[in-house]
């Protein structure tokens, strides 16, 4: 290399590590005080804000007060969302331009070891004009990019992570996106059916005897304040139910060891709210979906179309209304989870209006991550979440078709046309295959590893026997059940789609049917539980009666179970309280 072009580039080379480091030291400094001034300004301690509260519960009435804190409350969230933006967009540009100072630095290090060539003397003015101009040339270009990249960040930092529109948050977080473990998942019970949906418990050590007249075996039981078909969703020590009427929604959280109600909460002065109830089936009542929790938040949707978030200490998060469901019964489809995003199947509608779509939204914030319009018209299953075929699958049934979509952005992975009708039952995963069932259409098996139209091609076959209009399907991968409303219990292979045995229980069931270990739970809706074995022929093993009327599936934890009765919450341990 000759001394010219070797002083050039190093010229180049440190003006570059000059800009870059001086674009360093100011946004560290910038990151410095925004940090400083975030850990003063915590909208969670605005004393202010505190006071202003404080205020509003001896003046409960006062509508300006009331006013006064909702602007400000707007405020707080926005500057917090603001910086907390700054600090993620901050440390990008932070780390960029350290990179670039270091690699100038090093450029610039190995040029000023280049051994020095003379340049021919008519060249030497030419030269240092050129090395002078495309040090300038080079300093100007670099400035210009970190000013854009700065300029960018003031202009996006105020409204990232702040939801554009009603501003429906409810209060600042200081919870990271986090998501639950499997492992975490399976000792608890999230959601409806549990654990991916399934309906297994991962405990065998549960009761399998108990009295409800007697308490028999009854840990405790406690009123629900309003009704609901809904299930009991179990997380740690605590419990968590809904409940509704016409003019009323709540959500209740309960302490799983003593039955206390912790807290019970108004679903009220949602944003986007209608005014007007939905018209609902008796059977469905205004409560049917199930909730479902991520261990630091639960998540409850209700058949007006509101949807709200607690945290577990019973503090509204943020909620938002999707609009009044166009649903003949009412809506009951209940929630699922994949990593932070809350999943909402929102059939409605009559088949070809394009009305149905499933939302996925941020569980942190409640903002919409991605939604998918669906071609089916209103439907009651609820969605499941599997892996299979190296991919996370986002599983749902509607007339005529079973689709699956990627959860992370709703890409459409594949999809099977095998129901018809009214679809309730839920789908499962089990064995390989996905079980999707409605009465009057068929039971079908399919494989999971298709893309497009896998009609012809990926479903494994389809039964017409003991089709369920209400309990979803339970299956241990070799067998599988199906539980008609009016007590008909079919057992197929689940790998063949023979029929192994079929049983009359002469008892109505709207509870989807449970595994524990080798034996299978059945709550008729006279709260009888009857377990049998889950074996080639049709075995009883024992009846439990609760005493009271059951619509909903139980939830199973370690040595426990939960039922929701007619009016009230059980405990099940197998031993008198």
């Amino acid at each position: 290399m000759n001394a010219v072009g070797s002083d050039i580039r190093y010229r180049a080379a440190v003006a570059t590590a000059v800009v870059a480091g001086a674009f360093s030291a100011i946004v560290c400094a910038l990151l410095v005080w925004n940090y400083i001034n975030s850990d003063v300004a915590d909208p969670l301690d605005s004393e202010q804000f505190r006071v202003l509260k404080a205020q509003l519960k001896d003046n409960s009435g006062d509508e300006q007060l009331k006013d006064r804190i909702r602007r400000m409350d707007l405020e707080l969230r926005r500057e917090y969302f603001r910086r907390q933006a700054l600090a993620v967009r901050g440390g990008y540009l932070l780390a960029c331009g350290l990179a670039v100072f270091l690699v100038s630095a090093g450029i610039a290090a190995g040029c000023r070891k280049s051994v020095p060539m003379p340049a021919p003397p008519g060249n030497q003015e030419r030269a240092e004009v050129r090395s002078s101009a495309l040090a300038r040339w080079a300093a100007a270009v670099i400035g210009a990019a970190f000013f854009g990249g700065a300029s960018v960040l003031a202009i996006i930092a105020p409204t990232e992570g702040f939801p554009a529109g009603d501003g429906h948050i409810e209060k600042p977080t200081r919870q990271v996106a986090r998501f639950p473990s499997a492992e975490e998942i399976a000792k608890n019970w999230p959601r409806f059916r549990g654990p991916g949906g399934l309906g297994i418990s991962a405990y065998t050590n549960v009761p399998s005897n108990w009295n409800g007249k007697t308490e028999d075996g009854i840990l405790w039981k406690t009123p629900v304040p309003l009704p609901g078909k809904n299930s009991p969703v179990v997380w740690g020590n605590r419990v968590f139910l809904t409940g509704a009427t016409a003019n009323a929604r709540q959500v209740y959280c309960f302490d799983a060891d003593s039955g206390k109600l912790l807290w019970q909460r108004d679903v009220t002065n949602v944003p986007g709210g209608v005014a007007k109830p939905p018209a609902v089936m008796e059977d469905t009542g205004y409560a049917a979906p199930t909730a479902v929790a991520d261990g630091q938040k639960v998540y409850a949707i209700f058949a007006n179309g509101d949807l709200v978030c607690f945290d577990f200490a019973g503090e509204r998060l943020w909620a938002l209304n999707l609009g009044l469901p166009d649903n003949m019964h009412g809506h009951s489809t209940s929630l699922a989870m994949w990593r932070s995003l809350l999943l909402v199947k929102f059939d409605q509608g009559r088949s070809g209006e394009g009305k149905s779509e499933i939302i996925a939204l941020d569980g942190l914030i409640g903002r919409e991550v991605w939604s998918k319009s669906r071609p089916v018209p209103d439907s009651w299953s609820s969605p499941i979440v599997i892996s299979a075929a190296g991919k996370d699958q986002l599983i749902t049934c509607g007339n005529p078709w079973v689709i699956s979509y990627n959860p992370a952005d709703g890409t459409e992975l594949w999809r099977a046309k095998c129901l018809d009708g009214d679809v309730a039952p839920c789908p499962i995963y089990a064995g390989g295959m996905v079980f999707a069932v409605n009465t009057g259409s068929v039971v079908a098996a399919i494989r999971p590893d298709g893309s497009g139209d896998v009609t012809k091609t990926h479903v494994a076959w389809t039964a017409i026997d003991g089709l369920p209009d209400i309990s979803s399907p339970l299956s241990n991968g070799k067998l599988l059940w199906l539980m008609e409303t009016y007590g008909t219990l079919t057992c197929y292979d689940a790998q063949t789609g023979k029929v192994i045995w079929e049983n009359d229980l002469d008892m109505e069931f709207n509870a989807s049917p449970s595994l524990v270990g080798e034996r299978v739970y059945l709550i008729s809706t006279d709260g009888v539980t009857i377990i049998i074995e889950a074996g080639l022929k049709y075995k009883e093993i024992g009846r439990a009666e609760l005493g009271e009327k059951v619509y909903a599936s139980p939830a199973f934890t370690d040595g426990r179970i939960y039922i929701r009765g007619e009016k009230n919450l059980f405990c099940i341990s197998g031993a008198k309280r």
